[in-house]
């Protein structure tokens, strides 16, 4: 498989991430965002100019460096941000799952959801895959694996407390489970970008084949463990 080299990248301060709760950065960082995926269609990361990308975005210099130290920085957050949005899941309450009509949340509508998200996720790297090779590959990443690892982490403990009150994994450990499916996941997402596959749906299912696999020999070894511990006793 072709690996992307790993590619050095400037030493620099990290820069505040943009509050997007409050509606006008929201609408700045949006525009960037527009920008520098429209600007990477045509030009390496490594090519593309704070003036070029404030120019293309309808944003002055001036507001990118308040929040930003540099096109690094910013591509960490607005990549990061948007593989967040596309594993989002809604967290189910109470009256989703306790209704029993018709509309309720079941095992199969959860697994859709979540097959749905890494699917999308997939198609999302694939359409950008220079760039993303970029912030995987590249030395000093300005925070990209940390901010998606924990972003990922929301995400996959959600999951479990959706699981569980489906009525599965009740004897999964949360935050190990959590953990190990946020950091598998950047690991996943990196080998797919690294990479020149481009069968997503077959992808996806390894991913998803590859959580079954898991589940089912955590099960095995949690009853080899008892096994041994009956035969000592």
């Amino acid at each position: 498989m072709p690996q992307s080299p790993a590619l050095p990248a400037p030493t620099r301060r990290q820069g505040a991430s943009v509050n997007l709760a409050e509606p006008r950065a929201a609408r700045t960082h949006e525009s960037l965002t527009a920008a520098l995926f429209d600007l990477l269609r045509r030009h390496d990361l490594t090519e593309i100019s704070i003036s070029e990308l404030c120019r293309t975005a309808g944003v002055h210099r001036t507001t990118f460096y308040g929040h930003y130290a540099d096109i690094y920085a910013f591509a960490s957050d607005s990549f990061a941000h948007m593989l967040d949005d596309l594993a989002d899941v809604a967290e189910l309450d109470a009256a989703d799952y306790e209704s029993g009509g018709s509309e309720a949340p079941d095992v199969e509508s959860i697994t859709a959801a979540y097959t749905g998200s890494i699917s999308a996720i997939l198609v999302h790297i694939l359409e950008h895959r220079s760039a993303y090779r970029m912030m995987f590959g590249t030395r000093v990443d300005a925070g990209f694996r940390r901010d998606l690892h924990q972003r990922l982490l929301r995400h996959a403990a959600l999951a479990v407390s959706n699981w569980r009150r489906l009525g599965l994994a009740q004897d999964l450990d949360g935050p190990t489970a959590a953990a190990f499916i946020a950091g598998g996941s950047v690991g996943v997402f990196e080998e797919w970008a690294m990479s020149d596959d481009t069968d997503v749906a077959a992808r996806t299912a390894d991913i998803v084949g590859t959580a079954d696999a898991w589940v089912a020999s955590r099960t095995l070894a949690h009853d080899t463990v008892l096994a041994q511990d009956t035969m000592v006793g």
